[in-house]
């Protein structure tokens, strides 16, 4: 019984301190999603649409560590019910992503932080890697933010920045966002986007992140169109 309670208290701080690094708004109701997480990120999230395929998302180690591999194949239409329909010049959207449990604060400083490794791809149109997005039941919005390379180089950046850059290497990421105002984008310390103003908010949209590989489907590509991208140790803090 004592070690019943120990456990349980240790449980709660830990919940505690993990919350206690940002703000949060609501939570979505996840109760019957995969849920995906790990003890060196403070940030939770779900597959709130289906996914491709089983081996879309999968845990992997390397060197003791546990990280997340993110797959996307030619042809593989996303789960969301706007992706099997023409929209934004293409006629379909392929996509392996994962979204937020909480909602974020429509006006307050965040920092998210995480290591990512392009593994293959990224050279395709319009590959998204990470998006601040706030549609929710009853407020549909287009995404706030999409940070994505397009032909190999990343939009909207100060200076073109190449993927093949970093292809196959570890970087980190730094984002530093205000749902109302604008962000700054740093790779592996340098700033590729900055004070980029953040445009499209409604007024019942509520922000939150998502992370994986989103592109519009290319009907006439041939070939594996492969992208993969590892994630490790995300982390999001208020700001300043």
């Amino acid at each position: 019984m004592r070690s019943l309670i120990i456990t349980v208290a240790v449980l709660l701080a830990a919940t505690h301190v993990a919350s206690a690094d940002y703000t949060p708004g609501r939570s979505f109701d996840y109760s019957s999603k995969t849920a995906y997480t790990d003890r060196d990120w403070n940030v939770t999230f779900y597959e709130n649409c289906d996914l491709p395929e089983y081996a879309s998302t999968q845990w992997l180690r390397e060197k003791g560590e546990r990280f997340l591999r993110f797959t996307l194949k030619n042809g593989q239409v996303g789960g969301c019910r706007s992706d099997n329909r023409f929209r934004s010049r293409a006629l379909y959207w392929e996509r392996a992503e994962i979204k937020q449990t909480t909602t974020l604060e429509k006006d307050h400083d965040y920092s998210l932080t995480y290591r990512v490794r392009f593994v293959k791809g990224f050279d395709n149109d319009r590959e998204d890697f990470l998006q601040l997005h706030q549609s929710v039941s009853g407020c549909r919005g287009g995404p706030l933010v999409m940070v994505k390379f397009s032909s190999g180089y990343l939009l909207g950046a100060t200076k073109r920045f190449f993927v093949e850059e970093v292809l196959g290497k570890w970087v980190s990421v730094r984002f530093d966002f205000n749902p109302a105002r604008s962000y700054d984008l740093y790779l592996d310390g340098k700033k590729v986007v900055d004070n980029k103003t953040i445009h499209r908010q409604r007024a019942c949209g509520e922000p939150h992140l998502k992370i994986g590989i989103y592109r519009p489907g290319d009907a006439e590509a041939t070939g594996h169109r492969l992208s993969v991208m590892d994630v490790d140790k995300v982390r999001l803090v208020d700001g300043k």
